[in-house]
């Protein structure tokens, strides 16, 4: 009888462990256009560098792109960020200035805002696998 019950636990911990995401930290692209011309609004691909780990961050879980006017700077910003900034744009103002500027925001969750998924492809087939070999021993 105990094996049988080693079995269960063992598949179910296995199962368990192919729906579960890594606790690796997210790369996202980090980069300010001011400083660096690949980073502008007209992304080059080509020429730029791949994302970098946001582990430096406490929690970060969503890569930024800010556009415009951000922080008082103006210009295209690529960071990474713990908080869900959301989407939006806005016209806003510096003191002194005359001109507005457009600021906008997008916030995206996936190592270089590429989407990725917590279960991979394989994932599904070993677990299908083994629940059908639990099922089959408890019979």
């Amino acid at each position: 009888m105990a094996p049988r019950w080693w079995l269960i636990i063992s598949t179910a911990a296995t199962v368990t462990s192919c729906f579960l995401s890594s606790a690796e930290a997210i790369y996202c692209h980090q980069c300010d256009s001011n400083q660096h011309l690949h980073c502008s609004e007209q992304w080059d691909h080509g020429n730029s560098p791949d994302p970098a780990s946001c582990d430096h961050l406490y929690e970060a879980n969503y890569c930024i792109k800010a556009t415009g006017m951000y922080e008082g700077r103006i210009g295209t910003f690529r960071f990474c960020s713990s908080r869900d900034r959301g989407h939006y744009c806005d016209y806003v103002r510096r003191p002194g200035d005359d001109r507005e500027y457009r600021a906008c925001i997008y916030t995206c969750k996936g190592d270089g805002c590429n989407g990725s998924s917590a279960l991979q492809p394989w994932a599904a087939g070993i677990a299908l696998l083994l629940l059908s070999a639990v099922v089959r021993a408890a019979v």
